[in-house]
């Protein structure tokens, strides 16, 4: 039997290459099933077995052969690949993914198979999925590893755009869904959502809807969204006199829309009008006019504050954005703007203080009592009547299992909604100083729930997503000595941070940085890279919070949602 690659002649049985590493039978990268060396594409999944390139290494990692097709794939201007280490093509925020497959290879022999980026040039990456395998040598018992790597971007790409295109119809059936025309707090409700979604989406910095006023002749911003959960909110919403705009403003009503990729291309007097009109310094801006009918009532837009290339699907979801929000609005509110800041939640319960919480009595054996419906109850009562109220008990059971978690609101009381019925009362953090923080709660309809204070106002989704982490103290993020680094599994997510846990936890210290990679586990497993602060460490517990901004927060976002 003769190597197809190099012609080297082989004994019967083997499987590849001892000169050149290259393939005798091709073994399918996706279902592992062995293909005579003639086929070129898999017999059994179908896959192409052609575009699959072969590479040596030894155990170092220094490549000893390459076919033609691995070195157009890792490095097409190199004249050759032979004895360089092949993580000189790894992109360095997966070193840490790569080098935990290979010291696993080398300690279990079994076989490994991972999707990570390469740097074939410079500002070039593309994505790859590698399968490695152990060979040992008869003679000199050395180890050496075939490697097979098969071009994955147009695949990645392809999830990437599904995921986007997937997220855009999701939202705009959530708009048309959500909207409550006849209702003032769900329209103002659901249109500060939707400005929300926007920034998301466009992956932009700032939201703002602004009210034409024609009387007063001004631009009144009612409406800002950030990205950034550290920013300070604004104490006065600014107010633009349209003599100040005046040619940004007959551009916005000429073409109905303003895109404008970079503010280093406008003139400085509109740079100086951008300034004024949202009290920063802006890169890129897109936004569009609301109009009901011929007139325009408003402006709905993002912006950001280095420039930013709007794609068309930015610009058409502004655009619907302002079209809802024209049908939606009201012709006229006295004394209030067309679009105002979302109020927090009001209700008809009053706030529980700690001298009405009234402590559980446990009932008699064989006689559970039985309550009416609260809600019909309520309704039901006379005015000035007292209304059903929950009764609160310490829990002392060990474990968190079947404890429901209770967020604070934004006046830092607690809403508690019971699961049998769905009434609702409000306490304030009185209660969880006194009893601690695991309750126990009564229902007036006479169920029974456990709960337990959650100090964080963000929600935290419980996963279990398989990832990698790095400490990267040295060189950016390249791997140095004595960092840490290796598998993790998220346990928790949140918009804010996350909680994973590893094998070496204890050699990580609260203010470490660290780069984290994981799939989420929607339809299409959008990949997360992010850069994170450690804030804590139990055990082989770590909860670290995101660092500073990037694209991945809009995937994050929508995983919210």
């Amino acid at each position: 039997m003769s190597c197809p690659q190099c012609g080297a002649e082989m004994a019967p049985g083997q499987n590849y290459c001892g000169g050149c590493g290259g393939q005798l039978k091709n073994a399918c990268p996706g279902c592992s099933t062995i293909n005579p060396p003639f086929f070129k594409y898999c017999g059994q999944c179908g896959r192409n077995l052609v575009e699959v390139a072969s590479v040596l290494l030894d155990r170092a990692g220094l490549i000893l052969a390459a076919d033609s097709k691995a070195s157009k794939l890792i490095s097409p201007k190199a004249t050759t690949l032979k004895g360089k280490p092949f993580s000189l093509y790894v992109k360095n925020d997966d070193l840490v993914i790569f080098y935990s497959h290979w010291n696993e290879l080398i300690r279990s022999s079994q076989r490994q198979s991972v999707e990570i980026e390469l740097k074939p040039a410079p500002k070039t990456t593309i994505h790859a999925q590698i399968e490695m395998n152990l060979l040992r040598d008869k003679k000199s018992r050395t180890p050496r590893i075939h490697m097979t790597l098969s071009d994955m971007t147009a695949q990645r790409r392809s999830l990437q755009d599904a995921q986007v295109m997937q997220d855009l119809i999701n939202l705009i059936f959530t708009w048309v869904d959500d909207f409550h025309p006849s209702q003032e707090t769900g329209r103002d409700k659901t249109i500060g959502s939707m400005l929300e979604k926007i920034g998301l989406y466009t992956i932009a910095q700032y939201g703002f809807i602004c009210r034409i006023d024609a009387k007063e002749n001004c631009l009144s911003t009612d409406f800002t969204w950030q990205s950034s959960p550290d920013a300070e909110p604004r104490s006065q919403l600014p107010v633009m006199p349209m003599a100040l705009m005046a040619r940004l403003f007959e551009k916005l009503l000429k073409d109905r829309q303003l895109v404008v990729n970079n503010t280093q291309d406008l003139s400085r007097m509109e740079r100086k009008a951008l300034h004024e009109w949202h009290q920063m310094d802006l890169g890129a801006i897109l936004c569009h006019v609301i109009y009901r009918g011929k007139s325009p009532i408003g402006i709905v837009g993002v912006a950001t504050t280095h420039p930013t290339p709007w794609s068309d699907d930015a610009v058409s979801l502004v655009k619907l954005a302002g079209r809802l929000m024209a049908d939606a609005l009201p012709h006229s509110r006295p004394g209030l703007s067309v679009i105002r800041q979302q109020k927090p939640r009001q209700t008809d319960i009053e706030t529980i203080d700690i001298a009405d919480i009234e402590i559980i009595e446990e009932p008699p054996e064989g006689k559970k009592p039985t309550f009416p419906n609260p809600r019909k109850t309520a309704k039901g009562l006379a005015e000035g009547a007292v209304i059903p109220r929950m009764k609160f008990g310490t829990d002392k059971q060990p474990g968190d299992e079947g404890r429901r978690p209770v967020f604070p609101g934004d006046d830092g009381k607690y809403q508690m909604t019971c699961p049998q019925c769905g009434f609702q009362d409000i306490v304030s953090a009185r209660l969880f100083e006194m009893m601690g923080s695991a309750v126990r709660v009564k229902c007036p309809c006479g169920h029974r729930f456990r709960i337990i204070r959650e100090l964080r106002s963000i929600y935290r989704k419980q996963v279990r997503l398989e990832g990698y982490f790095a400490q990267a103290r040295y060189k950016g993020n390249m791997v140095a000595p004595g960092d840490v680094w290796g598998p993790m599994v998220v346990q928790n997510l949140s918009k804010a941070g996350m909680k994973f846990s590893c094998a070496n936890a204890r050699q990580l210290r609260p203010g470490d940085r660290l780069q984290v990679r994981f799939n989420l586990d929607n339809a299409n497993q959008t990949l997360i890279k992010k850069t994170v602060i450690v804030k804590s460490v139990n055990a082989d517990t770590v909860g670290v919070q995101f660092y500073g901004t990037d694209r991945y927060d809009a995937a994050l976002g929508f995983y919210f949602l």
